[in-house]
């Protein structure tokens, strides 16, 4: 009964970390008994149901991306089809022109025959009527214009364009949109007018080389644009969209099973670590009850030993007694703090000021002054706050091994978009301790704020020492 109430009486901070511990789990059962079987399944079909919609969403989202894109493409292959269409069309019809109409009659007209001029502007007026011709001309070598049938522009003559020259030379057909800006068309009144313009070679009887000219109006490039549009462009969206409703009942089928599979992963790791938080729980309990307690009581009796010395005993019993009772002491002490580590006390907002105090008593222990601030604006999510304990706690041990420090601080202090621990001594500074990046505990605290949008700087203290800064994104 003496050792007991020796034990009560002494061993006030393992009492005081039992509660604490008796308490939190408590508080943890109570809360564990608050969420019934079943109450977590809602919230977890609910969100696996979120996923999927957001998913869906974003596949339509998509889709109609793609609808826009593939839209865009294919009215611009229309338009380029056919406007090669159109056009490949205008240059045989000018060639047919040249060869039937104007090849036979073009050495005549040259020899200044008038019957060939009134031939030539019969054929002419019939194709304006029948292809919708706008122009027609025919050219020499020297840039003289042999025929128009706009009469005034018959023997005027202007530079040889590369069109006319490429035709003459290179016995080259081609055709394209012409706006009519050469100056070979001041004459033309359609000069704000786009047409097709076509250049044919003509190869007389005599050897010489002309070239005809034809310009006619843009209705076959209109005409083959739109049956192509009417065509093209709704049979490539609907094959899309009959391609996008065929992937979608797979897509979401298998987006469910991905947020089952997740739903049940996230289950396992909760009940995991459930059963680990448990088993610690267990663990400190044993220490505290057992090991602790008999080390305890084992360090009183040998106090009350000490004291019951019968007189004359030699200096050296009593030298070897009080150096055990020191040793089961520091022994006692170690296997408190392992009991916090195995198992940490509340790390809600009300407990981490208590967290932290405990943080501080282990420097404490080792004759460090230490003052705590614990100053925090928001609510902390288990993961935070925990996050925040093991940044604060690292500290503590990295000061307790490499830093030779008389004085430290502990500050937790946050708002509603971050928290920050910041954790300082007057040691010798970070050096290779804490300024390495092979330092195993310092990677560990910064992996954790990186995996919550933080970040960790270590830097040198202006007036000696370190300073470990953590920061912490607050989620809400």
């Amino acid at each position: 009964m003496a050792d007991r109430e020796g034990t009560t009486a002494d061993d006030r901070e393992g009492m005081t970390a039992d509660g604490r511990v008796r308490e939190t789990t408590a508080g943890r059962y109570r809360a564990s008994k608050a969420r019934r079987p079943g109450t977590a399944a809602p919230a977890t079909e609910a969100g696996g149901s979120r996923t999927v919609r957001h998913a869906v969403i974003a596949m339509v989202l998509i889709g109609l991306g793609a609808f826009t894109v593939v839209g865009a493409a294919t009215v611009f292959a229309a338009e380029s089809i056919a406007k090669r269409t159109a056009l490949a069309e205008a240059a045989r019809s000018a060639q047919l022109m040249g060869n039937v109409i104007f090849k036979p009659v073009m050495p005549r007209l040259i020899r200044g025959d008038r019957t060939a001029w009134a031939q030539l502007d019969e054929a002419v007026r019939a194709r304006v009527s029948e292809a919708g011709v706008v122009r027609v001309k025919v050219w020499n070598r020297q840039g003289v214009v042999l025929y128009s049938n706009e009469h005034h522009a018959i023997g005027m003559s202007f530079p040889l364009n590369d069109d006319v020259r490429k035709t003459i030379d290179q016995h080259a057909s081609w055709a394209d949109l012409s706006d009519l800006s050469d100056e070979e068309n001041i004459t033309e009144p359609h000069g704000d007018s786009r047409l097709v313009e076509v250049y044919v070679p003509l190869d007389l009887a005599s050897g010489e080389r002309l070239a005809l000219e034809v310009y006619s109006t843009d209705e076959r490039v209109a005409t083959a644009r739109g049956e192509l549009m009417e065509t093209l462009v709704p049979f490539s969206i609907l094959a899309l969209l009959l391609l996008l409703l065929a992937q979608l009942p797979v897509s979401v089928q298998l987006l469910r099973r991905v947020s089952q599979a997740d739903a049940e992963r996230s289950r396992l790791l909760s009940k995991a670590l459930t059963a680990s938080e448990r088993e610690r729980r267990a663990i400190a309990r044993d220490l505290h009850d057992g090991v602790v307690q008999d080390l305890a009581g084992v360090g009183y009796a040998l106090a009350a030993v000490r004291a019951d010395l019968p007189p004359g005993t030699s200096a050296a019993a009593g030298g070897m007694l009080d150096r055990i009772s020191e040793v089961l002491r520091g022994a006692v002490g170690s296997l408190r703090t392992l009991m916090v580590d195995i198992y940490p006390p509340d790390l809600t907002e009300d407990g981490l000021p208590q967290a932290v105090e405990l943080l501080a008593e282990r420097l404490r222990r080792e004759g460090i002054t230490v003052t705590t601030t614990v100053d925090v604006r928001a609510a902390l999510g288990p993961d935070l706050a925990a996050a925040a304990y093991r940044c604060a706690r690292e500290c503590v041990t990295n000061i307790l091994k490499h830093a030779e420090a008389g004085r430290a601080s502990i500050d937790v202090t946050g708002g509603q978009d971050r928290l920050l621990v910041v954790v300082t001594d007057d040691g010798k500074g970070p050096g290779t301790a804490l300024g390495s990046t092979g330092h195993l505990g310092l990677q560990l605290i910064r992996d954790t704020a990186s995996e919550l949008g933080g970040e960790v700087t270590v830097a040198e203290r202006a007036g000696g020492g370190t300073e470990v800064r953590t920061v912490l994104a607050v989620r809400t």
